[in-house]
């Protein structure tokens, strides 16, 4: 599916004399006379696509900065792109914009051992940058499921959340510094690597997030966190959605401050991974819900003691129909995967639409049915040969974040268009966010309206317009299409 974005957006296009500037100027480059190849002009679920030309390959910030400079003055449009892993299609170029790629500036510039902080450029992959601290006892306090494609640089501007978000916060929370290209060309050197100051703004804020409207992150620096001696992971087995609030209320309160992430996922969302993925399910029986949670600590046999007793309260009360304790290394990694891959085994399901909310605890269970019953109403789900074959939920329980999948024969059409917006005003009447963790993209801004006030939504144009009043950065998307 090609979303419809406005042609009008186009701002001048890339010409002979422009590429003889950039090579000129010692960037690396690829150039096509039609579109550049799909790694550079699709998304990764294949779902937003670009025709951009021309990708540029800096590997210095002066470099990045030469780049936006020229663009800014000849009024070209710039999209930034890392490791493309995004699935709202904010790092895709829809109108022939320049792709400004980050691949090359990949290296760390620093790490302190004593503080727990490292200095990386943008450029660098999650997965190698989680192995290379690790070497010096620590972990990245972010993870996700496309670690091994994503990039620092992406995950700080689309304010990733992830696997570990529950016990090591959020990019805003973990970000020390900033190394911003501004839209101009100037480079705003934010890059502090204190874990206190507070002297005046805290301007990297407004980047963190922004997807490249604001200007280019070329680098960061991030706190750490230590590399757990103790870490296991309990598999429950459920029978009502209830049943996981309280299971959460109890894991806060009997593992306290050990607990680093709380995930559930539905029983449909278990056989599609176990179908198409061929991964073995976690537990032996079929349950209607499932509850994924993961201890970090640094003493084995007290973090043992622990979920013993955990679990002993979950019995006690009746919550669980069935447990599995995992703590050696192998098998803890084959749970994170099988959870890992749910999206991925949704889209070989399907053609998939994938909403990213967040929702008060109340409101998490309903918004599943509430979606089932509006698209059976409307025939469009529930019969072997229904429009729609699947509708399911997972989510990171605790941070509130729910991902809601629908399955679709096709893209576009009826389903489409029951979807949206109808779906974006349940959100926002039941108290939730329209983009949790994946961003608005090329697509959701026109949503935003109904999780954020009409003050909120003017003041951040008023922002993009601040940094960026000739509109090169990211044209068309986020705020601006709100």
């Amino acid at each position: 599916m090609t979303h419809t974005i406005d042609k009008a957006l186009t701002r001048n296009p890339v010409s002979s004399e422009d590429i003889a500037y950039f090579a000129s100027a010692g960037i690396e480059m690829i150039h096509s006379d039609n579109k550049l190849e799909d790694r550079f002009n699709a998304d990764m679920f294949d779902k937003y696509f670009g025709d951009s030309q021309l990708a540029l390959f800096p590997k210095t910030a002066q470099q990045v900065s030469t780049i936006l400079a020229y663009c800014n003055e000849h009024q070209i449009s710039v999209v930034t792109q890392g490791g493309n892993s995004g699935v709202a299609g904010g790092a895709i170029a829809h109108n022939g914009e320049v792709i400004l790629s980050l691949r090359d500036m990949n290296k760390v510039r620093e790490i302190d051992s004593v503080a727990g902080v490292i200095v990386a450029e943008s450029g660098c992959v999650l997965e190698d940058l989680d192995n290379f601290v690790q070497e010096h006892g620590f972990i990245m306090p972010v993870d996700l499921g496309g670690r091994k494609r994503c990039m620092i640089g992406g995950n700080v501007s689309t304010s990733a959340g992830g696997l570990r978000y529950l016990r090591y916060g959020s990019m805003h929370a973990n970000v020390l510094g900033l190394e911003v290209v501004l839209p101009d060309g100037r480079i705003l050197d934010a890059l502090f690597s204190l874990k206190k100051d507070a002297s005046g703004y805290d301007i990297k804020q407004l980047f963190i997030g922004a997807e490249g409207t604001l200007g280019v992150v070329t680098a960061v620096s991030i706190s750490l966190a230590p590399k757990p001696r103790s870490s296991q992971i309990a598999v429950l087995g459920l029978n009502e959605f209830s049943k996981i609030h309280r299971a959460f209320v109890l894991a806060r309160q009997n593992l306290g401050e050990i607990v680093s992430a709380f995930e559930f996922w539905e029983k449909r969302c278990n056989e599609i991974v176990v179908e198409f993925e061929k991964y073995d399910s976690p537990l032996d029986r079929d349950h209607e819900f499932y509850v994924m949670i993961e201890t970090r600590g640094s003493v084995v046999s007290h973090d043992a003691e622990k979920m013993d007793m955990f679990l002993e309260c979950l019995q006690d009360e009746g919550i669980v129909d069935e447990s599995r304790v995992f703590s050696e290394s192998e098998a803890m990694a084959a749970v994170w995967l099988f959870r890992s891959q749910m999206a991925s085994a949704h889209t070989k399901s399907g053609c998939m639409y994938v909403y990213d909310f967040s929702l008060p605890p109340k409101h998490q269970y309903d918004l599943l049915v509430a979606t089932k019953q509006h698209m059976t109403a409307l025939g469009l789900y529930g019969n072997d040969d229904s429009p729609i074959k699947d509708i399911t939920e997972f989510g990171h329980v605790g941070d509130q974040n729910l991902h809601l999948q629908v399955i679709a024969r096709e893209f576009g059409g009826a389903v489409e268009a029951a979807l949206e917006p109808w779906i974006y005003e349940w959100v926002g009447s039941h108290g939730g966010s329209v983009a949790a963790e994946h961003g608005l993209g090329a697509h959701k801004g026109k949503f935003l309206k109904y999780s954020k006030s009409p003050v909120v939504i003017q003041t951040m144009k008023d922002i993009k317009q601040m940094f960026d009043p000739r509109g090169i950065m990211n044209p068309g998307k986020h705020i601006s299409c709100a």
